[in-house]
């Protein structure tokens, strides 16, 4: 899972793109035609992903789309970009709505303009199977042989870390090699795209560390371009109303994150 772009990039160029974006359809346009156009991104497991099987897109803001969709009572279609491209395909007017693991942040909140949360999570540590040690504060990885994902959040967190060897990854699947080789003593994550890759991929010799408690907690949540008031008023009355009715619940039951939904 490529987390550099979904955990720190993207809004430098959504600022860009916002500026010269077409303007959003609005709600009552949307409901005359009868369709909802909506950008994901099927590069995150288990947030977004294309079945190899069914070549069809599958994951829990693929299924938080869907069911959002329904409740504004219109077809929906999706688009899958690569993270780099889900703030200009909002702004540019492509897509009505993201429905895609874009943390809320301030600055990107200058670009477009996020719904109430849908779910959230802090960082977690990966480590060996037999690792002994365990880690319960983010100040217990002081002096350790570290990994993160280049450029994401949790490699700002700790970058300037006193004595701690900080190594970088471009994905999981090196990082969690690594960790299980012991040439890191812990990796410092996703906890989602971990979870998932350690259960479908049956990956050996790692394991979260289930003691640690994140310092830090993230929020994700669907988006629409700047102003569009009305829009963003209904998918966030929506969201309402799956959380009142366990609809939302059922889908972070179904990808193994129910305990990571948004109250």
């Amino acid at each position: 899972m490529n987390i550099k772009t979904l955990l720190v990039g993207l809004a430098a160029v959504g600022l860009a793109m916002s500026a010269a974006g077409a303007a959003a359809r609005t709600l009552a346009e949307i409901q005359a035609d009868g369709s909802l156009a909506i950008v994901t991104t099927a590069s995150a497991p288990p947030h977004g992903f294309k079945n190899p099987a069914s070549n069809r897109l599958e994951g829990i803001m693929v299924d938080v789309a869907d069911a959002v969709a329904k409740h504004l009572k219109v077809r929906h279609k999706l688009t899958d970009v690569p993270f780099s491209g889900l703030i200009p395909t909002l702004t540019s007017g492509r897509a009505d709505v993201m429905s895609a693991p874009l943390f809320i942040t301030e600055e990107r909140a200058r670009a477009i303009d996020f719904s109430a949360p849908v779910y959230e999570w802090g960082e977690g540590i990966v480590v060996g199977a037999k690792a002994k040690k365990s880690y319960t504060r983010f100040e217990d990885l002081q002096g350790q042989r570290v990994g993160v994902l280049i450029d994401s959040v949790q490699f700002n967190m700790i970058k300037d870390m006193p004595d701690t060897k900080v190594s970088t990854y471009q994905d999981y699947s090196t990082l969690l090699a690594d960790v299980r080789a012991g040439r890191i003593d812990l990796g410092v994550i996703d906890p989602p795209s971990i979870i998932y890759q350690i259960k479908t991929k049956n990956i050996p010799g790692v394991k979260l560390d289930t003691a640690y408690r994140p310092q830090k907690t993230w929020q994700v949540g669907m988006a629409v371009q700047k102003g569009n008031r009305e829009l963003l008023d209904a998918v966030n009355a929506a969201l309402a109303e799956m959380k009142r009715n366990g609809e939302l619940a059922a889908i972070g039951q179904k990808w193994g994150v129910a305990d990571l939904i948004s109250k």
